[in-house]
């Protein structure tokens, strides 16, 4: 198998390589070339547009774009006099007069060209500038942080609120483009959590950039049905001692704090981290639940109050050590807590038709699931003397230690326990992973890029329940439910990339072969599920840019979401006292086909954005619930058929005034699922058809007021409409949220008030139904939700910009361009 991998990605360099040959043409005229940079971080800018106008004709001529390193190159253009206009989405217009190409002035180097961000002067010695809220590539959007003060004392959940793509339910459920499926990646590499977890933990405050991809290029992992959500820390590059120190308080048992402190000296820097938050959300809910057996139907009719946490902390650390120009080593150590806890005080009326005996009793739920985790990486990146050339090498270690645990007990009116259950989960999962990127650049604007992945997953998980015993008020341990699993996953996966430029057109093309071994065992029966299996996954980008500052984009990717592996564990695990599930060890891999399209336009200070996108998934999973037995649901999952997804995407963002910036974001998305599933009815297998579909729609419309030098206001609304699936709908919910934010001491201190559900909208109910059960539930939380939020900077040190240079990822020193 290893020798197919080799000879496949052979046979595609050959290929591209035989492709990228130049193609014999007229003799150029003239050239004119130079580098793009941020004049604040000192950075390349990729995908600027470069604009010639002829100074003689008035008018546009030529025109390109930057590479990853900032670098541009014009070939062909005529004798004459021009004017060229470098332009960026958020960056001021740089225009650079009278650029004069003659016979012996045929090659013009405009040398390092810087561009500033766009920014509103007060008075001659202060000025304000707000990063634009939003930037785009030719494969993500970057949505920078610090211009979301209405999540300043959240996480990364309640950032991804505000931003177009993302959805996000009451209960904090994040969904891409309507999946639930994606991958989070923090700082490019994968996290130990899964995705709920990682981003429900990562405080906003720590949070420099987050980047959405929704059609990633075949040299990131597949994994994830509609894309990747990648968390950019913050890590300073200021010379010196510095840091940054934020603390926060609120309602309902809502406070946290992080502090980020670094040491950096010519070529080493050190950096040390912590965090803890604790998030609490109180409320009421109520829920109305049908099971119907041969002819009886029994009712459950329940309201009460809940209480439901996350609870999380967090050390990371980490060095940074350039060897010498062309060598550096990164290591970074994360390790952390995280807890979910859910408290449910509820009252419950309980009856049958044909009547029969009213029950009325408590119950009182607590469950709780989370555990340590540890993840330690090392990284070597080498540069060869040709710009943009290098290696780069990661050895990345991940351990997740989670257990879970869930105690239900009823009582009767006297107050007396009449039954319980208690549940546990627990299983401790390794996680190894090697990686090698190898780049290498050809012709002017042309790069190949091709790697090898190994991960390996090793896990052992272990299932138990105790029931309380009425005579001898114990609980007694079930050995019937008692089941240990042993997991082990291997992944081998070769990609190679192709990208390069012709004229205003950019292109890149990419295909990932990855080879998979899984075996699942039951240990005490041996019994075992197996998948050895090779996929292909091919990706194209495609980018145009207009000298009138248009762009164009289109793209294609096709993306695996693999099953759980408690999805396919074949026996029944109870949750709770009501809700069992059972897992399917039949299970395939669900296989998604993911088409956009693309286009910005920028006009002024201002941009507009629409994304079309069109989303096919095979082999869909759909969670499937059933009648267990009287008042007991049985949940599994099944593949059963297709869904589609064709929607498009609208951004506004507007400067109204000097003082007033708005942004308005729109989702609008046709979402059909059909086929058809098997489930279990009064001891019977059946089948039932299905075709379900629903018009989407979410919204997003968020105001930034600057009033003087140092106060910035924000009133934030969202919108999601209902949606449905195989077996029910979720209700469309509404929120608004507010910010105050006020800096002192030259912005080395601010303290942001944020209120949360300004009116007190964020109900969420929810309904399902099938053959022989209704379920239908509401819940309500107690909002508004007040925090106060603290930020102090620490000796913040002027940036030495020698140091940038040196630091560069796709810069050379010493070398010639292209």
């Amino acid at each position: 198998m290893f020798r197919k991998l080799f000879l496949l990605v052979l046979l595609i360099g050959f290929s591209t390589a035989v492709f990228s040959e130049t193609i014999p043409g007229e003799a150029p005229k003239g050239t004119l070339k130079g580098f793009v940079f941020d004049i604040d971080s000192d950075q390349p800018l990729e995908y600027a547009t470069i604009s010639v106008h002829s100074m003689r004709e008035n008018k546009a001529i030529n025109g390109t774009i930057t590479d990853a390193a900032g670098f541009f190159k014009i070939k062909n253009v005529d004798y004459g006099m021009y004017r060229i206009d470098i332009t960026f989405i958020g960056y001021k217009t740089k225009t650079i007069e009278r650029v004069a190409i003659r016979p012996d002035n045929r090659e013009v180097d405009l040398g390092k060209v810087t561009l500033e961000p766009a920014v509103e002067k007060i008075d001659e010695a202060v000025v304000v500038a707000d990063r634009p809220t939003m930037t785009y590539k030719i494969d993500k959007k970057i949505i920078n942080v610090s211009q979301q003060h209405t999540s300043a004392s959240g996480t990364a959940v309640e950032i991804l609120e505000t931003i177009p793509s993302i959805t996000v339910d009451i209960e904090g459920n994040v969904s891409l483009r309507g999946s639930e499926s994606f991958t989070v990646l923090i700082d490019n590499k994968p996290t130990v959590l899964d995705p709920s977890d990682a981003l429900s933990q990562i405080p906003a405050s720590a949070i420099e950039n987050i980047e959405v991809i929704t059609n990633p290029s075949a040299k990131y992992d597949p994994d994830g049905t509609s894309g990747i959500i990648n968390i950019i820390t913050k890590k300073n590059k200021l010379q010196g001692f510095n840091g940054i120190v934020n603390l926060n308080a609120g309602m309902y048992k809502r406070y946290g704090g992080d502090f980020l402190i670094n040491w950096r000296k010519e070529r080493v820097n050190i950096f040390f981290g912590a965090d803890f938050n604790n998030r609490n959300m109180e409320g009421e809910w109520d829920s109305e639940n049908r099971t119907t057996i041969d002819d009886t139907t029994s009712y459950i009719l329940s309201d009460g109050d809940f209480e439901r946490g996350r609870i999380s902390y967090s050390f990371r650390g980490g060095l940074d050590w350039t060897l010498n120009p062309r060598n550096t080593i990164n290591f970074e150590v994360r390790t952390g807590y995280r807890e979910r806890k859910s408290d449910n005080l509820t009252d419950y009326r309980e009856y049958t038709n044909p009547a029969t005996e009213s029950f009325n009793y408590l119950s009182e739920e607590t469950s709780s699931r989370g555990g340590w985790y540890y993840n330690y990486s090392l990284g070597y990146t080498h540069k060869f003397l040709k710009k943009g050339h290098q290696l780069y090498t990661l050895l990345n270690y991940r351990m997740n230690d989670s257990e879970e645990e869930s105690i239900n007990e009823l009582f009767d009116i006297s107050g007396i326990l009449t039954s319980g259950q208690k549940s546990y989960e627990s299983g401790p999962s390794n996680d190894y992973r090697v990686q090698m990127d190898y780049t290498l650049p050809l012709r002017e604007n042309d790069k190949l890029e091709a790697g090898y992945i190994m991960r390996i997953d090793i896990s052992d998980e272990l299932s138990e329940l105790e029931e309380y015993n009425t005579l001898t008020q114990t609980y007694d341990y079930q050995t019937d439910f008692r089941h240990d699993v042993d997991h082990y996953s291997e992944i081998h996966a070769m990609y190679t990339t192709y990208s390069g430029e012709i004229g205003s057109f950019g292109y890149q093309g990419g295909l990932r072969g990855e080879y998979t071994y899984r075996d699942i065992t039951l240990t005490e029966t041996n019994e075992t599920s197996l998948i050895d299996r090779f996929d292909i996954f091919p990706t194209i980008h495609f980018s145009y840019n207009t000298p009138k500052e248009n762009q164009f984009m289109a793209s294609y990717s096709r993306r695996i979401r693999r099953p759980r592996s408690w999805h396919l564990e074949p026996f029944i695990t109870w949750i709770d006292a009501y809700n069992v599930r059972r897992g399917n060890p039949d299970l395939l891999p669900q296989y998604i086909d993911s088409y956009e399209l693309s286009h910005i336009l920028k006009f002024g200070r201002n941009t507009f954005s629409v994304d079309g996108y069109y989303r096919i998934t095979n082999n869909k999973i759909e969670r499937i619930r059933s009648v267990y037995q009287e008042n007991v649901f049985l949940s599994t999952h099944e593949n059963v058929g297709k869904d589609y997804s064709l929607g498009i995407e609208l951004m506004l963002g507007l400067d109204i005034t000097k003082w007033w910036h708005l942004d308005l974001m729109g989702n609008i998305y046709d979402y059909r699922v059909e086929g058809t599933f098997e489930y279990e009815s009064d001891g019977e297998t059946k089948i039932a058809d299905f075709s379900e579909n629903s018009f989407n729609w979410n919204s997003r419309l968020n105001n930034t007021i600057r009033l003087g030098k140092s106060t910035r206001v924000q009133l934030n609304g969202m919108y999601n409409s209902p949606t449905v699936s195989a077996q029910g709908e979720r209700e469309g919910f509404f929120m608004t949220n507010l910010a105050v934010r006020q800096s002192f001491y030259k912005n080395k201190l601010a303290a942001t008030l944020q209120v949360r559900d300004l009116l007190g909208t964020m109900s969420h109910s929810s309904t399902y139904e099938g053959d022989g059960f209704y379920s239908y539930y509401d819940f309500q939380p107690n909002t508004p939700l007040v925090t106060l939020t603290l930020s102090l900077k620490l000796n913040n040190y002027k940036p030495d910009r020698r140091n940038r240079n040196q630091e560069s990822d796709d810069m050379g020193e010493g070398e010639e361009g292209f």
